[in-house]
Order: structure tokens, then C-alpha cells, then sequence
């Protein structure tokens, strides 16, 4: 009879900063780092808003602000082949300091769009190296390529964080952001975290909903339980919702389902 040695046990990814079961007041990695481990479970790397998350139930981004979207760029024209910092303008005013994109770098990894400008410019995106407020109607960012086609002053811009900054639990009923992920411990406001986002996790079943092995999850329509999950279509209609994942192993109501996340 053949035997075998026994290995050292797994204690989880080996990581320089925070595992993939704790948070950190300290952001260790850029927003949205991507972490694959071998059984094929995938996390990015994200931060809570300003209420701490559950384990074990879904995350989404925060809700897009209408101080960043469509802002007519008057006076801050941009060059084509425009490099280093940059300045936009947003809003006209009524910025509460406490809005997480307004932070120092609090656009970083998110984009820049331009919306609303000439045929050649028109839907060009950038992503965000760095950001800063320079007043409450000037924000200051350094883009991670050259600006590449002349914008005029009356081109519009619109401005958005990175989907795992500022994260919150998924509203009961009807997201109002894309989902995000599954934290796999408890998360303190304003703390960095592993998100999952694909492969087998632990995520609650909503009360009174009844998922099936092998069929889609996601946010169910009458859902009594913010971030918890239900089947994602429904029955009169067969609509189908943002799909979260598959369900493997179903559980009782207010308890862990095992889910196969499909947010990749």
C-alpha cells in the first residue's frame, strides 16, 4: 500500500502585507491589485467607506456623484500630448470634505472620460496616477499616459473613483453600483481588504429566499437583508438581475451559501 508524506498546512496566501482575512488602516497595495490563488478564487484589493462591511456579504462601489459627471471644462483646455499634472474643474460648489474622492489621491486608479467634446476626443478615457483638491472647484490629477487630442474649454469631463475605493454593502432590493465583492473577514471603516470576486466564497442567503444548486445568484428583488443574495431572476418574469455568481451549496435562509462568483 502506497503511502504519502503529509505537507505543511495551509494557512493561506503568503502575502508582504494583510491576508486575505484581516484589514488594514494602512493601504499596502495600489487600489484594485489583483490576487489569483491556485484554486482559482480571485480578490482585488479595496477599501471600505465610511461604514464598516460584514463578511460574507456583497460589496458594491460607491454611488457615482453628479459633482464629477458632464463638467464643462471652461478655462482648462488640454493639449494633445499634455503630460505631468493636469487640472479639471468639477462641481460649482457644496463639496462636503467628508466625500471620499476628494481625499488626497482619492481618484487614484479611477478614470477620467471625455464625454461631451469634438468626434476626436470624444469617449477617450484616462486612468488616475494621483489626485488632489486644489480648491473646492479645482481638482489637480496626473494621468498614467499623455493627454492624446486637444480638448477645448468647452469639452466636458466626467470624473470616476476606482470601483474598490470607498466600497459599501449592496443596498437590499436594487444595487446602486456595480458590485464589487465579498469580504472575507470583517471590515473596519475606512480600512483595506481582500474583495473576492471570483471563485467559491461564503455569502448569505437572503430571508426568506431559496437559491438552487447550479443556478445564478445575485440581488434579489424583494431582499430583506442588505448584501445578502438570493436567485437573480424572478419567477413571473424570468428578468434577469446582476448575476453574482452560481450557486454550489445552497443553505437555509440567514445562512452561508457556498457561491461560485462570476464579478471577474
Amino acid at each position: 500500500m502506497k503511502t504519502y508524506q503529509r505537507g505543511p498546512v495551509y494557512e493561506g496566501p503568503q502575502l508582504a502585507g494583510n491576508s486575505i482575512f484581516e484589514a488594514s488602516a494602512t493601504q499596502l497595495y495600489k487600489v484594485g491589485t489583483k490576487l489569483e490563488l491556485d484554486d482559482g478564487r480571485t480578490f482585488r484589493y479595496a477599501k471600505a467607506g465610511a461604514t464598516a462591511l460584514v463578511q460574507a456579504y456583497m460589496a458594491q462601489a460607491a454611488v457615482p456623484l453628479s459633482k464629477t459627471a458632464d463638467i464643462v471644462q471652461t478655462g482648462y483646455a488640454q493639449t494633445a500630448g499634455d503630460r505631468g499634472k493636469i487640472r479639471c474643474l468639477v462641481t460649482t460648489g457644496g463639496i462636503a470634505a467628508s466625500e471620499a474622492w476628494t481625499v488626497d489621491d482619492g481618484l487614484a486608479g479611477g478614470y477620467l472620460q471625455c464625454v461631451k467634446v469634438s468626434p476626436s476626443v470624444l469617449g477617450d478615457i484616462y486612468t488616475i496616477a494621483s489626485s488632489k483638491m486644489i480648491s473646492e472647484t479645482i481638482i489637480e490629477l496626473e494621468l498614467t499616459t499623455p493627454w492624446r487630442n486637444a480638448m477645448l474649454a468647452t469639452g466636458e469631463v466626467t470624473l470616476t473613483m476606482n470601483k474598490f475605493f470607498a466600497t459599501v454593502v449592496v443596498p437590499k432590493g436594487t444595487g446602486t453600483a456595480v458590485a464589487v465583492g465579498v469580504p472575507a473577514c470583517a471590515v473596519t471603516a475606512n480600512y483595506w481588504y481582500w474583495s473576492q470576486t471570483k471563485g467559491p466564497a461564503s455569502l448569505i442567503v437572503d430571508t426568506g429566499d431559496t437559491i438552487v444548486a447550479g443556478q445564478y445568484v445575485g440581488n434579489p428583488r424583494t431582499a430583506a437583508v442588505d448584501g445578502a443574495c438570493g436567485p437573480s431572476t424572478t419567477v413571473t418574469t424570468e428578468i434577469l438581475r446582476e448575476v453574482w455568481g452560481t450557486a454550489i451549496r445552497v443553505s437555509t435562509a440567514g445562512e452561508p451559501a457556498l457561491v461560485d462568483l462570476c464579478l471577474e
